[in-house]
C-alpha cells in the first residue's frame, strides 16, 4: 500500500469516498452461531446435512483519504472491456465541459478507483464475512450488478444465484469403493482460486473430502443446477435471453464472467458509467423490449429514474443506492477476523492482494520474531553461563579459605 493501510472504522467518511472488491470464499469449520445464517434449504429444494462445514463470502470495504469532494467525477474506473483505465467520468467533474475528450479543464483530481492493485492509495477500512451468500448475492445483482452487467449478463445472472446450494447436500448418488461397498456423494460450493467458485463433489457429510470429479461428470450426475433452479430461461424477466439449451460448463462459462468483475475495485455508491447521457433510464419504450428503460420494477421502488448523468435506476426502483449499506443493513454480516482472511489464504480461495502489506508484514514479523527469540535465548544463556562461573568461583574461593583456615588451625596447635 502506498499510504496507510488501516483507517479508524469508527470515524465518519463520505460515502463516494469508500470503495469495495469480492476477496473470495472460504471453508469453516469451526461452530458457526445461529445468527450467522438463517437457513433456508438448498439451490435444489433439498435439506442440507446439519454438520456442513460453512463457506462464507468475504469482501474488503476501503476508504480514500486523499477524497477532495469530487463524487464520482473524481476518479477513474477500470474497464474490463478494453483492459484500460477510463477517466470519461472525471470529464463531468465540476467545472468541466462533459465532453468526453479525458481532458480535467479545472484541473481536478481524476485518481483511480484502484483499491484490488497492490499499490492503492485506498486504505482497508474493515473485512466482512456472509454465511448466507445468497442474501448476499441478491443484493448486490439486483442494485449495483444490474448497472455493472451488460444487459444479457444480468439477465442470466439475477437467476443464477439461485442455482448454488446452501450447505452439503446429498446428492441421492453412491459411488462403488474397491472393497465392494459403496459411498454417497454429496455437492456444495466449492471455493477455487482467485476469489472463483464452482460445483464440487464430496464423500462426506461436511463437504470436506473431495470426490475427482469434473464438470461434464456433474452435469451428467445432477443436470445443470443454472437451469433446473431457475438459473436461465426465456421468460419475460430475461427480455429477450433464453439459456435453457446451456450446458452446464457454458452457464458456468457466463457466471464467471460476470461474476469475476467484482474483485475489481467497486464505489460504494452505484453507478452506471455508460449513462452519460442520464437517459437510460428515462427513454419510454412503448413496446416495452428494452428492460433497462424506466417501467415498473418487479421489485417495487420508491423512486424513478431522476435522468441524471451516471445514474443507475436498479431492479429493486432505487437510484445510487449505497451497496456497502445494503450489505450491512440487508443481510447478516459479520466482521471476518485475520484468521478468516488466513484460513482463506491458506486454502488459495482469496484474490490476489487482500491485505498485501499485511500479509508481508506478517511474514516479516515471523520472522524477526524468531531472529528475536534466538536472540533473547543466546542472551539468556550467556547470562546463565556467566552467573554459574560466578557462583563456581564463589564457591572454589570458599574451599580454599576453609582450607587455608583450617591449616592455619592445626599449625597452631602443633605449636601448643
Amino acid at each position: 500500500y502506498s499510504v496507510q493501510p488501516f483507517v479508524e472504522g469508527m470515524s465518519e467518511y463520505d460515502e463516494y469516498q469508500q470503495a469495495w472488491r469480492l476477496l473470495g470464499f472460504m471453508i469453516d469449520c469451526n461452530g458457526v452461531s445461529d445468527d450467522d445464517y438463517k437457513a433456508s434449504g438448498s439451490g435444489s429444494g433439498d435439506q442440507a446435512t446439519e454438520d456442513g462445514c460453512a463457506r462464507y463470502v468475504l469482501w474488503a470495504a476501503y476508504v480514500d483519504l486523499e477524497y477532495e469532494g469530487g463524487g464520482i467525477g473524481e476518479y477513474q474506473y477500470w474497464d474490463r472491456e478494453t483492459q484500460q483505465w477510463d477517466a470519461t467520468p472525471c470529464d463531468y467533474a465540476e467545472g468541466n465541459s462533459g465532453s468526453g475528450s479525458g481532458d480535467q479543464e479545472n484541473g481536478s483530481r481524476c485518481a483511480k478507483m484502484d483499491c484490488h492493485l497492490e499499490d492503492t492509495h485506498f486504505s482497508v477500512l474493515g473485512f466482512f464475512k456472509h454465511r448466507n451468500y445468497d442474501d448476499w448475492m441478491e443484493q448486490l445483482f439486483k442494485h449495483e450488478g444490474m448497472c455493472v452487467w451488460s444487459e444479457e449478463e444480468y439477465a442470466f445472472m439475477k437467476n443464477a444465484r439461485k442455482a448454488w446450494p446452501k450447505g452439503c447436500i446429498d446428492t441421492g448418488k453412491t459411488t462403488s469403493d474397491d472393497d465392494g461397498s459403496s459411498t454417497s456423494l454429496y455437492y456444495n460450493i466449492k471455493p477455487l482460486q482467485n476469489g472463483q467458485i464452482a460445483f464440487g463433489l464430496y464423500t462426506d457429510e461436511q463437504c470436506i473430502i473431495e470426490y475427482p470429479s469434473d464438470t461434464d461428470m456433474i452435469e451428467d450426475m445432477l443436470g445443470n443446477f443454472f437451469v433446473n433452479n431457475g438459473g436461465s430461461g426465456g421468460s419475460q424477466d430475461e427480455g429477450n435471453y433464453d439459456f435453457s439449451g446451456d450446458s452446464l460448463s457454458e452457464s458456468m462459462s457466463r457466471w464467471d464472467s460476470a461474476f469475476d468483475v467484482w474483485h475489481i475495485c467497486h464505489p460504494c455508491v452505484a453507478h452506471d458509467l455508460n449513462n452519460t447521457l442520464g437517459d437510460k433510464y428515462t427513454y419510454d419504450d412503448d413496446d416495452g423490449d428494452d428492460y433497462y428503460y424506466n417501467r415498473d420494477r418487479k421489485l417495487g421502488g420508491e423512486y424513478s429514474a431522476q435522468g441524471d448523468v451516471f445514474e443507475c435506476y436498479d431492479d429493486a426502483g432505487y437510484t445510487n443506492v449505497n451497496q456497502c449499506m445494503k450489505f450491512s443493513a440487508k443481510t447478516i454480516m459479520k466482521t471476518a477476523t485475520f484468521q478468516d482472511l488466513t484460513t482463506g489464504r491458506n486454502q488459495g480461495s482469496l484474490v490476489e492482494y487482500p491485505l498485501y502489506d499485511y500479509f508481508d508484514a506478517g511474514d516479516q514479523y515471523s520472522g524477526q520474531s524468531t531472529e528475536n527469540l534466538t536472540t533473547y535465548f543466546f542472551l539468556a544463556s550467556v547470562t546463565t553461563a556467566f552467573f554459574f562461573s560466578l557462583f563456581k568461583f564463589f564457591k572454589v574461593a570458599n574451599e580454599e579459605m576453609r582450607q587455608n583456615v583450617n591449616g592455619t588451625v592445626n599449625q597452631d596447635s602443633l605449636l601448643t
